[in-house]
Protein backbone atom coordinates (compact mmCIF):
# COMPACT_ATOMS: atom_id res chain seq x y z
CA UNK A 1 0.00 0.00 0.00
CA UNK A 2 2.96 2.52 1.11
CA UNK A 3 4.42 1.64 -3.02
CA UNK A 4 1.39 2.27 -4.39
CA UNK A 5 0.70 5.50 -2.41
CA UNK A 6 3.71 6.94 -3.21
CA UNK A 7 3.40 6.02 -7.11
CA UNK A 8 -0.14 7.35 -7.19
CA UNK A 9 1.24 10.66 -5.27
CA UNK A 10 3.97 10.74 -7.97
CA UNK A 11 1.35 10.46 -11.16
CA UNK A 12 -0.86 12.88 -9.18
CA UNK A 13 1.60 15.81 -8.46
CA UNK A 14 3.58 15.69 -12.09
CA UNK A 15 0.22 15.96 -13.59
CA UNK A 16 -1.38 18.89 -11.52
CA UNK A 17 2.22 20.45 -11.97
CA UNK A 18 1.15 20.73 -15.65
CA UNK A 19 -2.64 22.25 -15.46
CA UNK A 20 -3.03 26.13 -15.78
CA UNK A 21 -5.53 26.93 -13.07
CA UNK A 22 -7.28 30.52 -12.98
CA UNK A 23 -8.93 31.02 -9.61
CA UNK A 24 -12.03 32.90 -9.57
CA UNK A 25 -13.09 34.89 -6.31
CA UNK A 26 -10.22 33.43 -4.15
CA UNK A 27 -10.91 36.30 -2.05
CA UNK A 28 -14.19 34.03 -0.44
CA UNK A 29 -11.08 31.40 0.80
CA UNK A 30 -8.21 34.49 1.51
CA UNK A 31 -9.94 36.24 3.90
CA UNK A 32 -11.56 33.20 6.00
CA UNK A 33 -9.14 32.14 8.63
CA UNK A 34 -10.81 29.07 9.61
CA UNK A 35 -13.12 26.89 7.90
CA UNK A 36 -15.24 23.97 6.35
CA UNK A 37 -14.00 23.84 2.32
CA UNK A 38 -16.75 21.93 0.44
CA UNK A 39 -16.38 20.00 -3.26
CA UNK A 40 -17.77 17.44 -4.92
CA UNK A 41 -16.51 14.30 -4.68
CA UNK A 42 -15.56 13.82 -8.56
CA UNK A 43 -13.29 17.23 -8.35
CA UNK A 44 -10.91 16.33 -5.69
CA UNK A 45 -7.87 14.95 -7.39
CA UNK A 46 -7.02 17.67 -9.67
CA UNK A 47 -6.82 20.03 -6.79
CA UNK A 48 -4.88 17.69 -4.53
CA UNK A 49 -1.54 19.24 -5.88
CA UNK A 50 -3.18 22.58 -6.67
CA UNK A 51 -5.72 23.54 -4.25
CA UNK A 52 -4.84 26.64 -2.36
CA UNK A 53 -6.19 25.92 0.68
CA UNK A 54 -4.70 26.82 3.78
CA UNK A 55 -3.13 24.28 6.07
CA UNK A 56 -3.43 22.43 8.52
CA UNK A 57 -6.47 20.91 6.95
CA UNK A 58 -8.38 17.33 7.42
CA UNK A 59 -10.56 15.32 4.90
CA UNK A 60 -12.87 12.87 5.87
CA UNK A 61 -12.18 9.64 4.10
CA UNK A 62 -13.74 6.21 3.96
CA UNK A 63 -12.72 3.10 5.98
CA UNK A 64 -12.50 0.77 2.78
CA UNK A 65 -9.39 -0.11 1.48
CA UNK A 66 -9.22 2.53 -1.52
CA UNK A 67 -10.00 4.93 1.31
CA UNK A 68 -6.98 4.02 3.06
CA UNK A 69 -5.03 4.52 -0.39
CA UNK A 70 -6.71 8.21 -0.45
CA UNK A 71 -5.56 8.26 3.21
CA UNK A 72 -1.89 7.30 2.48
CA UNK A 73 -1.65 9.58 -1.05
CA UNK A 74 -3.66 12.87 0.84
CA UNK A 75 -0.31 12.41 4.03
CA UNK A 76 1.68 12.86 1.46
CA UNK A 77 0.02 15.94 0.58
CA UNK A 78 0.60 17.13 4.00
CA UNK A 79 -2.90 16.50 4.40
CA UNK A 80 -4.30 14.45 7.27
CA UNK A 81 -7.28 12.12 7.26
CA UNK A 82 -10.41 11.33 9.73
CA UNK A 83 -11.60 7.68 8.59
CA UNK A 84 -15.26 6.91 8.01
CA UNK A 85 -18.13 7.66 6.04
CA UNK A 86 -22.04 7.90 6.04
CA UNK A 87 -22.66 4.19 5.61
CA UNK A 88 -19.34 3.40 8.48
CA UNK A 89 -18.22 4.96 10.87
CA UNK A 90 -19.37 7.85 10.25
CA UNK A 91 -20.60 9.50 13.72
CA UNK A 92 -16.42 9.00 15.05
CA UNK A 93 -15.21 10.21 11.90
CA UNK A 94 -17.85 13.26 12.48
CA UNK A 95 -16.34 13.74 16.11
CA UNK A 96 -12.55 13.84 15.13
CA UNK A 97 -13.34 16.52 12.29
CA UNK A 98 -14.97 18.33 15.09
CA UNK A 99 -11.96 17.86 17.04
CA UNK A 100 -9.72 18.95 14.22
CA UNK A 101 -11.58 22.42 14.28
CA UNK A 102 -11.71 22.88 17.55
CA UNK A 103 -7.79 22.72 17.59
CA UNK A 104 -7.97 25.19 14.63
CA UNK A 105 -7.76 23.08 11.40
CA UNK A 106 -10.06 23.64 8.44
CA UNK A 107 -11.63 21.00 7.24
CA UNK A 108 -12.85 19.13 4.13
CA UNK A 109 -15.59 17.58 3.01
CA UNK A 110 -16.84 15.61 -0.38
CA UNK A 111 -21.08 15.33 0.63
CA UNK A 112 -21.57 13.08 -1.82
CA UNK A 113 -18.88 10.66 -1.20
CA UNK A 114 -17.77 7.94 -0.45
CA UNK A 115 -20.42 6.27 -2.06
CA UNK A 116 -23.13 8.63 -3.57
CA UNK A 117 -25.33 9.38 -5.25
CA UNK A 118 -23.17 11.58 -7.09
CA UNK A 119 -23.75 15.39 -6.31
CA UNK A 120 -26.07 15.02 -3.34
CA UNK A 121 -25.13 16.61 0.01
CA UNK A 122 -25.83 14.46 3.05
CA UNK A 123 -26.53 16.05 6.19
CA UNK A 124 -23.10 15.25 7.96
CA UNK A 125 -21.51 18.38 6.77
CA UNK A 126 -24.83 20.71 7.85
CA UNK A 127 -24.01 19.07 11.58
CA UNK A 128 -20.54 19.93 11.22
CA UNK A 129 -20.84 23.25 10.55
CA UNK A 130 -23.65 23.59 13.15
CA UNK A 131 -21.39 22.06 15.88
CA UNK A 132 -18.13 24.06 14.79
CA UNK A 133 -19.21 27.73 14.05
CA UNK A 134 -17.07 27.50 11.07
CA UNK A 135 -18.24 29.02 8.05
CA UNK A 136 -19.09 26.61 4.74
CA UNK A 137 -16.77 27.82 1.85
CA UNK A 138 -18.27 26.21 -1.58
CA UNK A 139 -15.60 25.27 -4.14
CA UNK A 140 -16.15 23.52 -7.74
CA UNK A 141 -13.54 22.82 -10.57
CA UNK A 142 -14.10 22.48 -14.30
CA UNK A 143 -11.77 22.22 -17.04
CA UNK A 144 -12.96 21.21 -21.02
CA UNK A 145 -9.67 18.71 -21.19
CA UNK A 146 -10.64 15.81 -19.30
CA UNK A 147 -11.83 12.18 -18.74
CA UNK A 148 -14.55 10.74 -16.81
CA UNK A 149 -14.11 7.86 -15.28
CA UNK A 150 -16.70 5.19 -15.15
CA UNK A 151 -16.79 5.15 -11.55
CA UNK A 152 -19.91 6.28 -9.27
CA UNK A 153 -19.17 9.70 -9.34
CA UNK A 154 -17.56 10.37 -12.87
CA UNK A 155 -14.43 11.39 -11.23
CA UNK A 156 -12.33 14.00 -13.09
CA UNK A 157 -9.16 13.17 -14.49
CA UNK A 158 -7.76 16.49 -16.39
CA UNK A 159 -5.35 15.79 -19.37
CA UNK A 160 -1.82 17.49 -19.01
CA UNK A 161 -1.46 21.17 -19.68
CA UNK A 162 -5.19 21.50 -20.17
CA UNK A 163 -6.77 24.95 -18.64
CA UNK A 164 -8.86 24.70 -16.07
CA UNK A 165 -11.14 27.15 -13.60
CA UNK A 166 -11.55 26.71 -9.67
CA UNK A 167 -14.47 28.34 -8.66
CA UNK A 168 -15.58 29.49 -5.08
CA UNK A 169 -18.63 30.91 -3.60
CA UNK A 170 -19.16 33.24 -0.85
CA UNK A 171 -19.16 31.66 2.75
CA UNK A 172 -22.23 30.73 4.16
CA UNK A 173 -23.06 30.46 8.12
CA UNK A 174 -25.45 27.62 9.04
CA UNK A 175 -26.78 28.81 12.33
CA UNK A 176 -26.89 26.83 15.03
CA UNK A 177 -30.83 26.25 15.46
CA UNK A 178 -31.18 26.38 11.19
CA UNK A 179 -32.72 23.49 10.04
CA UNK A 180 -30.51 20.44 8.53
CA UNK A 181 -33.07 19.82 5.09
CA UNK A 182 -32.87 24.05 4.52
CA UNK A 183 -29.16 24.60 4.74
CA UNK A 184 -28.69 20.94 2.58
CA UNK A 185 -30.37 21.86 -0.29
CA UNK A 186 -29.06 25.37 -0.38
CA UNK A 187 -25.69 23.91 -0.21
CA UNK A 188 -26.37 21.27 -3.50
CA UNK A 189 -27.42 24.08 -5.15
CA UNK A 190 -24.80 26.58 -4.41
CA UNK A 191 -22.12 23.78 -5.43
CA UNK A 192 -23.99 22.56 -8.85
CA UNK A 193 -23.89 26.37 -9.57
CA UNK A 194 -20.59 26.93 -8.90
CA UNK A 195 -19.87 23.47 -11.02
CA UNK A 196 -21.82 24.73 -14.36
CA UNK A 197 -19.70 28.31 -13.46
CA UNK A 198 -16.40 26.67 -13.52
CA UNK A 199 -17.66 24.06 -17.07
CA UNK A 200 -19.22 27.30 -18.63
CA UNK A 201 -15.49 29.54 -18.10
CA UNK A 202 -13.75 26.66 -19.70
CA UNK A 203 -15.99 25.32 -22.31
CA UNK A 204 -16.05 21.92 -20.45
CA UNK A 205 -19.14 20.11 -20.09
CA UNK A 206 -20.22 16.29 -18.56
CA UNK A 207 -19.30 14.30 -21.80
CA UNK A 208 -16.41 11.48 -21.48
Amino acid sequence: MRLLSFLAYVVVRILTATLRIRHIRQEHIDSTPQYILVLWHAQLLPLLGRGRWRKPITVMVSRSGDGELIAQVLNRFGVSSARGSSSRGGSAALRDMLREAREGKSIVFTPDGPRGPAREVKDGVIYAAKASGLPLVPMAYGTQSKKLLRSWDRMIIPYPFSRGVVAYGEPIAVPRDGDVEEWRILLEHTLDELTEEADRLTGGNDEP
